[in-house]
């Protein structure tokens, strides 16, 4: 059970980080304009970066692998990504409602029986 719990909670933070960086990317100028931020580097610390809205982005595929695309395709990845998310979401929160309602039946048993009613008849 606490398995799965820690899954939802990791596959939540993974929906926040992907929404996150949509939301980003949204705000990021899409022609020739450049954006003033802060590029984090670790350990609290920041540098002052420029960020052009036409350059190419770089996206984590898997592995260790990251592919250049443009803004049309990262958003497409980044969308898909989100949905199925969310789709993996769905399904581990209906394994655990699953687990809960076997769970909750166990208990009931195991209540007829310290009770000393046959189990089943309540």
């Amino acid at each position: 059970m606490s398995e799965l719990v820690q899954r939802e909670t990791l596959i939540s933070r993974l929906i926040a980080e992907h929404r996150a960086a949509i939301d980003s990317m949204n705000n990021l100028p899409s022609g020739e304009g450049d954006i003033e931020c802060m590029m984090p580097l670790g350990g609290g610390v920041s540098v002052p970066a420029s960020v052009s809205g036409s350059a190419k982005y770089l996206v984590a595929v898997g592995a260790g692998v990251f592919m250049k695309k443009d803004r049309n395709s990262t958003m497409e990845f980044l969308n898909r990504k989100l949905q199925e998310l969310e789709a993996a979401l769905r399904d581990v929160s209906a394994q655990r409602g699953k687990v809960e309602e076997e769970l909750a039946k166990l208990e009931d048993r195991l209540n007829s029986m310290y009770q000393g009613e046959p189990a089943g008849s309540a």
